[in-house]
């Protein structure tokens, strides 16, 4: 027997078995798989194999356990923190037995495994120290106003875990969402899943609350697809391939839409430049690449070298490759151990056989190593080409390309030239250089005169296709916790602007067709615009690749520069705001008077963004005393952006406005039923100075676009899914989702009914309730269930519809047939299923697509009016008898996005888990902020409903949407973060 066969029988696996609310289960299907030793090729052991029905009894575990009043929700954010910090004792504890098992299953080296142990056991450390720094904002507001943040928790976290660091992979994620008070769903790789059950049981042991961390081992297509297309998941983390996690954004965006955070593959370059110690950049690219068999995601497998010292670094990393020893991880004195299994060792051999047949030099390595297990020499080629397989594709093994390099703009050039981004390597003397370079590469982090320098205080993540979202530091938190804010006669308007804006020009559609607009109020015909399709887009790509260029006028214009540009849009929107209002009523249907106050709060978001441009700061960090460690925020690129009908100028506002901040050039596609002042302001940009390759344009084609880095949409659930899903199948594109509703308002006995009808009111008939946070469902207290539901039938009756233009008028009509009749379906609905029709329930004239404002009672939570959203003007009034039936009861839809409440009691509003948007009208405060504090929505206003305002973010939860809009949260889905450490030489 060898020492490492020998070793290797000495480590008893103690846990192989799913750990499901704080025990140990066999899997439903009475089935194993057998997990192997690399070193050998030989089985370990056998692991229960888990499978959807192991999932669905870990979320029901999990749920229960992130329920309100549950343990783990009632605990102190310190106790979390406490309970992590006991965690990373344990870890240190047993550092001996952890570090064998990792190595005795991954095939890491001792040394590297007992590193891990103690990396994992300071991550939980570092993590544990911001369980009670996560805190919101109070915000500036009104007089007579109070605006505040919370940051809460997810929910339960599906997370999905790799091979090479099976420890502290799980650390990484498991840490920053318990200290954020989610509970976990972990799945980890079915090559390594013995640390992570050994890890279970010291989980239990810190003294974590059962359901808290859950872990079931289990292989992708079956246990990682049942965590991704779960629907009580509300959250997924993924670390692995591009494909794979592709697969995952999609099936998040078929399913619920939960968050989606991934962290993939790369193609890392380090760039050697003329002046650079040339022994050092040797050691630092042997570590870079060849560290842990070159398993790791960042590792720098192109090494760009200067044409100056390109002999002299190829020789001597020759050299030094050679003397690597490979062999028995347990062996203290190797410095290299197995590949993870078969397949990777196959895969690895064929693209060392690739790159000799593209005519790549060997210099070194290329073969197996002994006969047994799955050991591969350290291998370097020289003369690499860049279209060459080994140059182009992620190999995850130790094979080191050598590309030469004559110029630093070609070297940008080609090092970016890859659809990774996650990580890069600098090497030189000149820090003039060094931080040009940094600029310049896209990549989430980037070294300088060393590589891989991972600090937990630090963010790690990717550009492009290496994924998005952030682990480590605070950028890591912000993954697992969500944000919640508290507080027809049309006259003669001429039609300016039909065409398609590119390039700061106007074009006809590529397949020389147009498309009807129709005036709401009459149903007829306004115009004819240009049809954009898939060609247009393209075109409008191009333009905005170019606007994008590293040398273009607007990636040269200092911040304030772009502010200045904004600022003269907003002023040159309030110059045109006759001329917009009454294009938007034409075009809508909105009352002239609230088409004029869309316009001027659009210009005001225009200008609180345009004051954001030279404030977009990164971070110093603390780091170790011969190192710089700093964060920039750098644009994402180019924007697509998809806007919807019934706040067209609003919403292209609200997205534009952080998209130029941060630096980001923009295609944008208008609603179809309602393009025309989106055209109009496309001139208006033109005229403010904005340089060309800015745009309206379509739909899929943007979602699916291979050349567009982000897409932001509001609109239907529905079509949400679908964006998803689409920028998942193509580049992997960063989504931001805001959707629809189903909103409760809830008015307790105590509540002041003149006041609460009249909130009520305007909470659900503004705009014709084509609104995402209408207040659909209003909840109130039996008490004072008639007296409301009378007031409010008086109220309604005496509500104005008809000509948008005529001041008296307070509802115009639905957006067009479709809505219409959708609308009056419903109506039809709730009189079959009992609900008592008050008043309204049918069309108001005989012309457009005006509804009378409706109103139900008696209305019960399985009607499909109660349920569904309508978007339209229709009351669902219920009754309810106590607040926790109610809390229940509101709370019994998928949606997640605004909660109001209004009350003096800010105890009570504090608490209620509704979805959308909901209120709650009562006097006691104490009852009101009980409430608010439950409600599982992204903004929750007290005493008041819909109060929006630029420095208040606003967004969902659950299937109303993820990403914010507004306030400086707004900016963070425009730019991506870059973490840069420089070694002081």
């Amino acid at each position: 027997m060898s020492s490492s066969d020998s070793k290797a029988s000495s480590v008893e696996i103690k846990y192989t078995q799913i750990f499901i609310n704080n025990e140990w289960h066999k899997a439903a299907n009475g089935k194993t798989f057998p997990v192997f030793n690399p070193c050998t090729g030989e089985e370990i052991c056998q692991v229960e194999e888990g499978t959807k029905a192991d999932i669905d009894k870990a979320v029901e575990a999990a749920k229960k356990a992130f329920e309100f009043k549950s343990t783990w929700r009632n605990y102190q954010p310190a106790e979390r923190g406490n309970l992590l910090r006991k965690l990373a004792d344990l870890l240190r504890r047993d550092v001996d037995y952890l570090s064998k098992l990792e190595t005795l299953n991954g095939g890491k080296v001792i040394n590297d495994s007992v590193g891990e142990v103690f990396a994992s056991a300071a991550c939980l450390d570092y993590v544990a120290g911001w369980a009670d720094k996560i805190a919101g904002e109070t915000l500036p507001s009104a007089p007579g106003t109070f605006i505040y943040t919370r940051h809460e928790p997810v929910g339960i976290c599906g997370q999905i875990i790799p091979w090479n660091y099976p420890l502290l992979m799980l650390v990484w994620k498991v840490a920053p969402a318990l200290t954020c008070g989610n509970v976990v769903i972990l799945k980890p790789a079915e090559q390594t899943p013995l640390t992570a059950l050994y890890c279970a049981s010291l989980i239990k042991e810190a003294g974590f609350p059962p359901g808290v961390v859950n872990i079931v081992p289990g292989d992708g297509p079956n246990c990682g697809q049942a965590i991704a297309v779960h629907e009580n998941i509300d959250k997924i983390a993924f670390t692995g391939s591009v494909e794979v996690g592709k697969k995952i954004q999609e099936a998040a965006g078929r399913s619920n839409l939960k968050r989606v955070s991934l962290e993939l593959g790369g193609k890392s370059p380090l760039i050697i430049c003329e002046d650079a110690e040339v022994d050092l950049a040797v050691t630092i690219a042997h570590k870079a690449l060849f560290t842990h068999a070159a398993q790791i995601c960042v590792a720098a497998s192109r090494i760009f070298v200067h044409s100056k010292i390109y002999d002299e670094f190829v020789s001597k990393s020759a050299e030094l490759a050679k003397k690597r020893v490979v062999g028995d991880p347990f062996d203290s004195k190797t410095e290299q151990g197995p590949q993870i299994n078969s397949s990777q060792f196959e895969s690895i051999l064929e693209y060392i056989q690739s790159g000799k047949q593209a005519g790549a030099k060997l210099q070194c390595g290329g073969e197996r190593v002994g006969d047994k297990g799955y050991f591969i020499q350290p291998t370097i080629f020289a003369d690499v080409k860049d279209d060459m397989k080994i140059a182009r594709e992620e190999i995850f093994g130790p094979v080191m390309s050598i590309l030469k390099f004559d110029s630093y703009d070609e070297v940008i050039k080609r090092a970016n030239d890859t659809p990774y981004g996650l990580a890069a390597g600098v090497i030189t003397k000149d820090l003039s250089r060094a931080l040009q370079l940094v600029e310049q590469l896209q990549a989430g982090s980037v070294w300088v005169n060393q590589y891989s320098a991972l600090q937990f205080q630090a963010p790690f993540g990717g550009f492009k296709q290496s994924g998005h979202g952030r682990e480590l530091g605070r950028y890591g938190l912000e993954e697992y916790y969500e944000m919640s804010s508290s507080d027809s006669k049309s006259p003669s308007v001429e039609i300016k602007y039909t065409q398609i804006f590119i390039n700061n020009e106007w074009h006809k559609a590529a397949n020389g067709k147009t498309f009807p607009v129709i005036n709401p109020s009459t149903g007829e015909e306004i115009c004819q615009v240009e049809e954009g399709t898939r060609a247009d887009v393209d075109k409008a790509v191009q333009a905005a690749r170019k606007a994008f260029n590293i040398e273009s006028p607007w990636r040269k214009y200092e911040p304030v520069a772009r502010g200045n540009l904004m600022r003269k849009f907003a002023s040159l929107l309030r110059r045109d705001v006759d001329y917009l209002s009454k294009l938007e009523t034409l075009n809508n249907g909105k009352s002239v008077e609230d088409s004029k106050g869309d316009i001027f709060a659009s210009a005001d978001c225009i200008e609180y963004y345009a004051g954001w441009v030279d404030k977009i700061t990164g971070e110093t960090i603390p780091g170790a005393h011969d190192q710089i460690i700093f964060t920039r925020h750098e644009p994402i690129g180019v924007c697509g952006q998809i806007i919807p009908w019934n706040y067209p100028l609003m919403m292209m506002a609200w997205k534009l406005g952080p998209a130029l901040a941060c630096g980001n050039v923009i295609v944008l596609k208008p609603a179809e039923q309602t393009p025309l002042s989106a055209l109009y302001c496309a001139a208006l940009i033109k005229e403010a100075g904005f340089p060309a390759g800015d745009g309206p344009e379509c739909g899929n084609a943007i979602s699916v676009h291979e050349d567009i880095d982000k897409v932001a949409f509001t609109g239907s659930v529905e079509v949400g899914k679908k964006v998803q899903e689409a920028a998942a199948k193509s580049n992997l594109k960063r989504v931001s989702l805001e959707l629809g509703g189903k909103s409760p308002l809830i008015i307790c006995e105590d509540a002041d009914i003149d006041y609460a009808v009249s909130v009520a009111h305007r909470a659900i008939f503004t705009n014709a309730a084509q609104n995402c946070t209408a207040g659909s469902r209003t909840f109130v207290h039996s008490k004072i269930y008639d007296e409301f539901v009378a007031r409010s039938v008086e109220l309604a009756k005496n509500r104005v519809v008809g000509d948008p233009f005529d001041p008296n008028t307070e509802q115009g009509p639905q957006i067009n047939d479709s809505q219409f009749q959708k609308i009056l379906s419903y109506i039809e609905s709730a009189k079959k299923d009992g609900a008592k029709l008050e008043c309204g329930g049918e069309r108001a004239g005989n012309k457009g697509y005006f509804i009378k404002p409706t109103i139900f009672s008696g209305v019960k939570d399985n009607m499909k009016i109660a349920r569904e959203e309508i978007f339209g003007p229709v009351m669902s009034v219920l009754k309810f008898d106590s607040y926790e039936e109610v809390i229940k009861r509101a709370n019994g839809t998928s949606f997640g996005l605004g909660a109001g409440v209004i009350t003096k009691d800010l105890t009570r509003a504090n608490g209620t888990p509704f979805g959308l948007g909901a209120g709650v009208i009562t006097k006691d405060l104490t009852r009101g902020l009980t409430f608010a504090q439950q409600l599982q929505a992204g903004s929750v206003w007290v005493n008041d409903y819909d109060a929006v305002c630029n420095q208040a973010p606003f967004g969902g939860f659950k299937q109303s949407g993820h990403g914010r809009e507004l306030g400086r949260y707004g900016l963070e889905a425009y730019y991506e973060v870059k973490t840069v450490v420089v070694k002081l030489v």
